[in-house]
């Protein structure tokens, strides 16, 4: 008997820490907008779908573009035939064989009007006549015809929208990552479990996924350290000197190709006033935002692309400049107030009271902050009911085009009011442009353009910030900020 309850007592002590290494925890910001393929837009959707699915191009460890599905690719001399062929070892969590059918089943919903694809815009050049340029010889080749060259492709085929959907399913747990989605606890966590199907099933560590909802910055670095979290979203800024001092190995600081500015509405009566958008964008002192209040290694930004190189001076921060805009603007500093609407977040609200305070210190302007739950946020940046709004970019790929493109006129995520045409010209001779030299003086202009009209107020290049458990093993930074689950373990 005594032996049977030493063996008891043993069991009931390896259970828990066997069940703790196979479940990872990530902490993941707002809840998710959504975890439709065609329908998500945020950063925490996309971490998770990235887990759930993969296309035919996918993400190694270090965040670089390589094959997913595919065993290999072929491309005609002149860039626009691509051949895809589909690995059979490729498969859907109810162990189903994915197959070109089922892309081609996505991706003819993804360019459905009626699905209203944020998206939707990256099948453009793979559309004649309305009609998908792709055929599919047999169940494992898939063969898109471009319009235009487009050294982007293969990049862009890593992004949720040209993932595929099972054509046999309707099941929204039927998927072909490595995890399949299978709870979803709303605004506390979604469940993922190992999908045992997945060709490379055996390199995966994880059994579950967890991701949870943090979006108090404060109680999320509290789980990290209660050991709740192996893994998380960002961090606070205000903890930033003391996690330095007390968790160094544990905190993860990397460029991040990113930037994050102020959206302006250009029909609000007041901000269609390009003296006023011009006052505001030289009145903030951005060294003193990344360097006092931010506090993370995040750069000044002074334009919309990530700079190669950091810009030594800030060439806008100019208060004589400021105050004489203001004045040619016509804004009644007595009576006129500006509104700054953000999402749910401290340092969110740490970046909307800085420059507010800098506007009231440096020019007389005063204005209000309005914050809101992030799906609520999504929605209201959408409409009109706005003034001055947190905004800004994550690239979806690595190019300047990508963050260009938010200011067409025709973009999903034009959500400014921006409508100028010599621009929209410019953007559009991008895409269909292959040299260089070309591209290089198209993005300047196109730049310059931006400045003058300022649809946005440019503040600061992002860095990624995250707490990492010591036991995970497979986290490498990265400038896409990419960590699948499928590479880590504990």
């Amino acid at each position: 008997m005594k032996i049977i309850i030493i063996a008891l007592i043993c069991f009931s002590l390896i259970q828990p820490f066997d069940a703790q290494t196979q479940t990872f925890h990530r902490g993941n910001g707002s809840e998710p907008d959504s975890l439709n393929i065609h329908l998500a837009q945020g950063i925490n959707s996309h971490n998770i779908l990235l887990d759930m699915y993969e296309g035919l191009m996918s993400f190694d460890a270090k965040g670089q573009v390589i094959p997913g599905v595919i065993t290999h690719h072929t491309v005609s001399d002149n860039q626009l035939t691509w051949h895809f062929y589909i690995s059979p070892l490729a498969k859907w969590s109810d162990g189903e064989a994915v197959t070109s059918e089922d892309f081609l089943f996505s991706w003819q919903q993804a360019i459905d009007p009626q699905s209203a694809a944020p998206y939707r815009h990256l099948f453009n050049n793979l559309i004649s006549d309305q009609k998908l340029n792709v055929k599919t010889p047999d169940s494992q080749q898939i063969v898109v015809t471009l319009n235009y060259p487009d050294s982007s492709f293969l990049n862009k085929l890593v992004l949720p929208i040209f993932f595929p959907l099972p054509s046999h399913s309707t099941d929204i747990k039927v998927s072909n990552g490595a995890f399949h989605l299978s709870q979803w606890d709303i605004q506390e966590k979604i469940h993922l479990q190992k999908n045992p199907y997945f060709h490379h099933a055996d390199e995966v560590s994880f059994k579950q996924i967890v991701y949870w909802v943090t979006e108090n910055q404060n109680s999320e670095l509290l789980r990290f350290r209660a050991k709740e979290l192996d893994f998380t979203e960002t961090i606070p800024d205000h903890q930033i000197n003391w996690l330095l001092e007390n968790h160094p190995k544990e905190l993860k600081i990397a460029p991040y190709y990113g930037t994050f500015f102020l959206g302006v509405n250009l029909n609000d009566k007041r901000l269609k006033n390009n003296n006023l958008r011009q006052a505001l964008s030289a009145a903030i002192d951005r060294n003193i935002l990344v360097e006092k209040v931010l506090k993370s290694g995040q750069q000044p930004a002074y334009s919309i692309i990530p700079p190669k190189q950091v810009q030594a001076k800030d060439p806008i921060y100019n208060l004589s400049d400021a105050k004489r805009w203001l004045a040619a603007s016509g804004f009644q500093k007595g009576t006129d107030r500006l509104e700054i609407l953000y999402n749910n977040s401290d340092n969110q609200k740490k970046v909307a009271l800085a420059v507010a305070a800098m506007w009231r210190q440096n020019l007389g302007v005063k204005s209000q902050l309005r914050n809101q739950e992030w799906k609520v946020f999504v929605n209201t940046r959408k409409g009109q009911n706005k003034q001055i709004f947190r905004s800004g970019w994550i690239a979806d790929y690595f190019s300047p085009i990508n963050f260009l493109e938010l200011f067409h006129s025709q973009s999903h995520f034009n959500f400014y009011a921006m409508n100028h045409q010599p621009y929209d010209d410019l953007v559009n001779k991008m895409n269909t442009t292959s040299d260089a030299q070309s591209l290089e003086q198209l993005v300047f202009d196109a730049e310059q353009i931006l400045a003058k009209e300022l649809p946005v107020i440019p503040l600061y290049h992002y860095v990624s910030r995250h707490l990492v458990n010591l036991d995970i093993n497979g986290y490498y930074d990265n400038l896409m900020d990419k960590h699948l689950s499928r590479y880590l373990s504990k």
